[in-house]
């Protein structure tokens, strides 16, 4: 049978496992296939030598979808066009989609490209979904705080309840837009695909944490304070390994300053720089516990970690405090632990527990993560279903 309902994702994200964006919307892509609708996506790539926009086929876990990403801007000339025109979206819905878009769905959209997008949509009878991932707090110089501001204030506050539905990555964004079409959904994985699948993990005579990330700014990640109650603790627990990938040693320093590894666990602490997501996804499957803090911050409140959904998916328990909604699926004890308040002696019991956990319970708390299921895309199915339905409803 053909499928003539046609889908269009766009945004900043780099297919197919590039960033955490595109984890997100492959997996939102999949659930709109079950609903039996064509999906293409507008990406960007980063790859300025070999960049050609051509519409491409592909396929990932049995999941097929239709390409086209734009090209990465190199230039303030290019990052203006990138934030405020959609002239490359209408491109291809006219010349590689023959103007047939049913749903166009805008991943994190700027507020100038979103407002012409909303107008686009309107014009010519298109669903058009927001999905909202993020409230960044803006930094940097006076001009760029107004500027970055203004953006998110009028994209989260005004924009995005003109669209026909919001696809909110974590409660305080599902209640923030409760008076709309909105739809409560967390990072999703394929449990079904071949990265996921089960590694046979021994204990080992050591613990083994890791964390798997940037830390941003240091306000992001606070993998300094990890690092700090590692060396408080280091003389009440057995020996332990704390790897940490995603930077480099120099990076760390240059975020968190050279002090900030204490002298007597240099030894425990192993940085490993960037990883393909594939290599990082084995390297948490055969770790004992990932770990990462939050601060209590808008942006880490209205955020959800995409790093805590695929630990739980690799089988891997975490360590982290209740930033975001995490609460809502960590239960004590069963799939990790979590950490109260990380400002006090919290966080030293809390991995004092996880350290001298012994070989039998890790292998149970491994296991229920392994067969963790509110995280897999199927889980969500039904609603996801209902709210696509509610979006024509004003048509009936």
């Amino acid at each position: 049978m053909e499928i003539n309902k046609n889908v269009l994702y766009v945004g900043g994200f780099e297919l197919p496992d590039k960033n955490a964006a595109a984890q997100r919307v492959i997996a939102n892509g999949k659930l709109f296939s079950k609903l039996g609708y064509k999906v293409t996506f507008i990406g960007v790539d980063k790859d300025h030598y070999f960049y050609k926009p051509l519409m491409k086929k592909e396929t990932i876990d049995g999941f097929n979808y239709n390409s086209k990403p734009q090209k990465y801007p190199a230039t303030k000339k290019d990052w203006l066009t990138f934030i405020t025109s959609i002239s490359f979206v209408k491109d291809t819905i006219k010349n590689d989609l023959e103007g047939n878009v049913d749903i166009i769905i805008a991943y994190n959209y700027p507020s100038v490209s979103l407002m012409r997008l909303i107008n686009y949509c309107k014009k010519h009878n298109i669903k058009l979904i927001v999905d909202v991932t993020e409230w960044y707090e803006p930094n940097g110089n006076l001009f760029f705080k107004i500027i970055k501001g203004i953006d998110t204030y009028i994209r989260m506050n005004i924009l995005h309840r003109k669209a026909d539905g919001v696809l909110a990555i974590s409660k305080y964004l599902n209640d923030f837009y409760k008076d709309t079409n909105t739809l409560l959904l967390p990072p999703l994985v394929d449990k079904n695909s071949a990265k996921w699948s089960k590694v046979d993990c021994k204990p080992k005579d050591f613990s083994d944490l890791i964390y798997v990330g940037s830390p941003g700014n240091g306000f992001k990640d606070r993998i300094d304070v990890i690092i700090l109650s590692l060396s408080k603790i280091k003389n009440s627990v057995r020996d332990f390994k704390f790897t940490i990938v995603g930077l480099t040693k120099s990076e760390y320093f240059t975020i968190f300053g050279r002090h900030s590894i204490p002298e007597n666990v240099i030894d425990n602490v192993f940085f490993e720089g960037k990883k393909s997501h594939k290599d990082s996804i084995e390297k948490i499957k055969r770790a004992d516990f990932s770990i990462f803090l939050r601060d209590n911050s808008l942006t880490n409140t209205a955020g959800f970690p995409t790093k805590f959904v695929e630990s739980i998916t690799c089988g891997t328990p975490v360590l982290t405090n209740p930033s975001s909604n995490i609460s809502q699926f960590l239960k004590d004890g069963k799939i990790g632990y979590l950490i109260n308040n990380i400002d006090n002696d919290n966080i030293d019991i809390s991995l004092i527990n996880a350290i001298n956990l012994g070989k039998k319970e890790l292998i149970e708390m491994k296991r229920e993560c392994y067969s963790f299921k509110e995280f897999h895309f199927d889980f969500y199915e039904k609603e996801f279903a209902v709210f696509v339905s509610n979006l024509f409803k004003k048509d009936d």
